[in-house]
């Protein structure tokens, strides 16, 4: 997917990609369970994610350090330009704070953290959605590529470790699973060669014996983390 231009979810996925991407469930799940949850998407980029908590009938927030892609998200709720870093809002704002594939760009982990944590209300959770060296592929491929769309890669994690750095930082984690050991491959591929698209259902039952076998060295991970008042 190119956050480089107007982005909508479900635009350009088939829906079979779901079977695979266990996330958006739980996510789903936790955004409905709240009457009316503030929502911060940080490093909403084009506002793929957005869109999505739009469509689930919620109004989030969206913060990113790209002028360009801020411009872009607007179309899918209020925006602003500002880091991870420093978050521009008062203590205990948001019921959830969103994250996906974006914690790895920031070069101060434990500060975004700790941001995260202060701008939690009690109770409130992290969604959190990773990029994990468990996989061989990805950490060749970051040493041959250490940006992605522009973006350095700072902080590379691995699934138990990153973890246990939530709890480190005050937050329970009541979900944590790894997902995606060749799939990620194919969430690039159609958006260069859309035949491609066509073939994901085959690809999907692939990826499904995947996971039976090699969970443990997949790509991606995500995490539900709550602060407890």
């Amino acid at each position: 997917m190119d956050y480089r231009k107007p982005v909508t979810f479900g635009e350009n996925w088939s829906a079979s990609r779901y079977k695979v991407l266990p996330y958006f469930a739980v996510e789903k799940k936790i955004f409905l369970s709240m009457p009316a949850p503030m929502i911060l998407d940080l490093g909403c980029a084009a506002g793929w994610n957005m869109s999505r908590f739009r469509q689930y009938g919620r109004s989030p927030y969206g913060i990113d350090v790209v002028p360009e892609r801020v411009e872009l998200a607007a179309h899918h709720g209020p925006v602003a330009i500002a880091s991870g870093l420093q978050l521009p809002f008062a203590h205990e704002t948001f019921d959830i704070i969103y994250i996906q594939h974006v914690l790895h760009h920031i070069g101060d982990v434990t500060q975004a953290l700790d941001e995260v944590y202060r701008c939690l209300k009690p109770g409130g959770v992290l969604f959190l959605v990773e990029t994990a060296e468990d996989n061989p592929i990805i950490r060749w491929g970051r040493r041959l590529y250490p940006k992605w769309l522009g973006d350095e890669i700072n902080a590379p994690f691995y699934f138990a470790e990153l973890k246990a750095r939530l709890g480190r930082h005050g937050l329970r984690v009541e979900t944590a699973e790894q997902y995606s050991v060749l799939f990620w491959l194919w969430e690039i591929l159609p958006d260069h060669f859309a035949l491609m698209e066509k073939i994901t259902p085959l690809f999907v039952a692939v990826e499904q014996l995947l996971v039976k076998a090699f969970r443990q060295q997949s790509a991606h991970c995500f995490y539900v983390a709550v602060k407890d008042g």
